[in-house]
């Protein structure tokens, strides 16, 4: 849906709207990959943090249900 607009605005959004990006476009990449190469470093750097957040989560509580040696 376009909104009407006078001079310049309606001009762009009559020309650029048809060449504007779409990111529903069928062409089988996912959405959150769709621009490239940015995408793709911004999703795996934080799959990355994200795996490795649980990772030292996980170890942080196995390390304070261990007990403490009292000597």
């Amino acid at each position: 849906m376009y909104y009407k607009f006078n001079g310049f605005t309606q001009r762009l959004a009559g020309a650029a709207a048809s060449a504007a990006y779409n990111p529903q476009k069928p062409d089988g990449v996912p959405v959150h990959l769709k621009r490239g190469v940015p995408d793709k470093l911004l999703y795996r750097t934080t799959m990355a943090l994200t795996i490795g957040g649980t990772i030292y989560c996980l170890v942080a509580l196995y390390m304070a249900s261990q007990p403490r040696n009292q000597k």
